[in-house]
């Protein structure tokens, strides 16, 4: 009975032995399942990344069970980097809008302390100003080159008429004037003032009227690119009366040396100054002054009569203001 007992323990332990073993290679098995399964949706992951990286997803035949996951992961990725770049995008946009408003600001409120100081008549400090933002290369270099030529003139008409500082200033003008045109062809300040300086230029008789020509153009072009600046206007009126005015003696001397001598009558001259004055009434006392003497050469004698008392009325703001009314002091019409 004991032996039986023993017998039937040893089988039953056997039977347990049988079905531990059994057991332990089916979850061997299981486990081995799982790691292929693992692998394979490791390599397909990697599979699809790359080709989706070339732009040639394909669903990897390898993990069958898996590519919309795949798929959709990757979707994912290139959603949240595609926004994630936007957002880059759109925050360099606002930086460099930022950048460039304050430059703007800045170039702004250089123009306008320099056009201060020229009200100011303050016109060595106005060109030291000009010149550093030059050096230091802020702003757009055309509106500071033609300012610093405008400088340059102002200066040059203080000093006296035959100093080498007055030529000085002048041929720095000049220079200026001429480096803003070359900047910026299309821009009326640097036609106007290029103009100006370049009538000062001393020279011959014959240089003196080949360069009105030049003068007379660039005049015309300063007109034509800012036909609300009534100084440009001014200007046109002032070279055709000037040239109205000339001796028969210059116009002999000049139809000697040019084909076609510069040529304007006094109503040309009117019609330019008249302009220049409905631009902006007052804005400058010698062009109701020679609207004046236009009309006297014109013999409309009670309308020359009419700008002179205008002339006379005007506070003098500068220089060429109280020049002028002190040669329309010494008129009678």
């Amino acid at each position: 009975m004991m032996a039986e007992t023993t017998a039937q323990k040893l089988e039953t332990a056997a039977q347990k032995l049988e079905e531990i073993y059994a057991a332990a290679v089916a979850d061997l098995s299981a486990v081995r399942q799982e790691l292929t399964a693992t692998a394979e949706l490791r390599q397909a992951l990697e599979q699809a990344t790359a080709i989706k990286l070339k732009g040639e997803l394909q669903a990897p035949s390898t993990a069958a069970a898996f590519p919309v996951n795949v798929e959709q992961s990757l979707a994912k990725q290139d959603t949240a980097a595609e926004a994630a770049a936007e957002a880059a995008a759109d925050e360099a946009a606002v930086a460099e809008a930022a950048t460039e408003a304050a430059a703007a600001d800045a170039e702004a409120a250089l123009h306008a302390r320099c056009d201060s100081l020229f009200v100011e008549q303050a016109f060595a400090q106005l060109l030291e100003t000009l010149t550093a933002a030059l050096s230091s290369g802020r702003g757009a270099p055309e509106q500071l080159l033609w300012r610093a030529a405008r400088a340059c003139k102002k200066l040059a008409e203080a000093e006296d008429p035959k100093s080498e500082v007055r030529m000085e200033h002048l041929r720095d003008g000049l220079e200026y004037a001429t480096r803003a045109l070359e900047a910026a062809p299309e821009l009326g300040a640097a036609h106007k003032w290029y103009a100006i300086l370049l009538g000062t230029r001393p020279g011959s008789t014959a240089d003196k009227i080949k360069s009105s020509f030049a003068v007379k153009q660039h005049f015309d072009r300063a007109a034509e690119l800012d036909p609300a600046d009534p100084t440009s206007r001014h200007l046109v009126g002032l070279w055709c009366y000037e040239v109205a005015r000339l001796s028969w003696l210059e116009r002999k001397a000049a139809s000697a040396l040019f084909a076609s001598p510069p040529e304007a009558t006094y109503q040309e001259a009117y019609t330019h100054l008249s302009h220049a004055e409905r631009l902006e009434p007052g804005f400058y006392a010698n062009n109701r002054l020679l609207l004046a003497k236009c009309c006297s050469e014109m013999g409309q004698r009670q309308e020359a009569r009419d700008w002179l008392a205008e002339c006379l009325a005007m506070e003098p703001r500068d220089a060429d203001d109280r020049k002028a009314l002190q040669e329309a002091a010494k008129l009678r019409y």
